[in-house]
């Protein structure tokens, strides 16, 4: 069941370069105009517009020029959200990555059409969703129906394989792309899917199990692969724990660097996806 609409939070992000859609909005736009927010002075042989002559300005130049006013326009953007789909992000009973998922398409959608931007969504595990996958739009509601598909679907694909086709997915323009996953995959396989996603600002959040910190230093433990399902019983042991806790530390560093080198650093969700946290780190980084 969908929480209430009052009860989902926004999703308030910004991106630092200057978006070129036509469409206005609140985000800096590569033109200038006449209506937008004040940008500079210029000369006017630099801006030849006597509409925009200021002249209390240009009578106390010191050069005596003829003094313009430069205005930013502002413009809207496309955010789109691309999720991991795979097995892997409900490979347990109670785990809340799925659940996240839903609830980040849901604020982003309601907080893209606040902000006038389009909102999109791709869903992928072995290959790109078809059923799950939402053009950009600023249609009104026009991802209500993916949210409750998204609620209702029990992540089954082996992998997250469709990764690597991602950038098919995406529109022709510069977007700001939230990238949902738990990144268990390999690391050439998304390093060459961020390789192809380089026009656009890809910000990475990471989704952890909480309860993948809480394993017992000593007793048997029924561990599942993520992938095929399969579970295995282990004897865990203090030696153990801690080749697990080091293999795991391992694989974190080498995601962040991964991340670093090719687009925004990761946010990591540890214990449940905190949208209001995510708002800050979209417009920090």
């Amino acid at each position: 069941m969908s929480a209430p609409a009052e009860e989902i939070p926004y999703l308030d992000y910004a991106v630092r370069w200057r978006s070129g859609q036509a469409f206005p909005g609140r985000h800096a736009a590569r033109a200038s105009g006449q209506g937008g927010d004040f940008s500079a002075y210029r000369p006017f042989w630099q801006l030849p517009d006597a509409r925009r002559i200021d002249v209390r300005r240009s009578i106390i130049d010191p050069f005596d020029d003829v003094v313009v006013r430069q205005t930013e326009n502002r413009s809207s953007l496309t955010l789109m959200v691309a999720a991991d789909l795979s097995r892997s992000m409900h490979a347990a009973e109670g785990s809340q990555k799925s659940g996240a998922v839903a609830m980040l398409a849901e604020a982003a959608a309601r907080s893209a059409h606040r902000a006038g931007d389009a909102f999109g969504f791709v869903g992928f595990d072995e290959a790109l969703s078809d059923d799950l996958y939402l053009p950009p739009s600023r249609a009104r509601g026009a991802a209500a129906d993916l949210v409750s598909r998204l609620r209702a679907r029990r992540p089954n694909g082996g992998s997250a394989n469709g990764i690597a086709d991602l950038a098919q997915a995406m529109p022709p323009r510069r977007c700001l792309l939230v990238l949902v996953s738990d990144f268990l995959l390999p690391m050439a396989l998304l390093e060459q899917s961020l390789l192809a996603l380089a026009r656009h600002d890809v910000a990475p959040v990471v989704l952890h199990d909480a309860r993948e910190r809480g394993i017992p230093a000593y007793g048997l433990l029924r561990v599942r692969d993520a992938e095929t399902g399969r579970t295995r019983l282990l004897a865990m042991r203090p030696a153990l724990r801690r080749r697990w806790q080091a293999a795991r530390a391992e694989w974190r560093a080498r995601l962040d660097a991964l991340f670093l080198r090719h687009c925004r650093p990761a946010f990591h969700a540890e214990s449940g996806l905190d949208i209001a946290r995510l708002g800050e780190y979209l417009r920090a980084c």
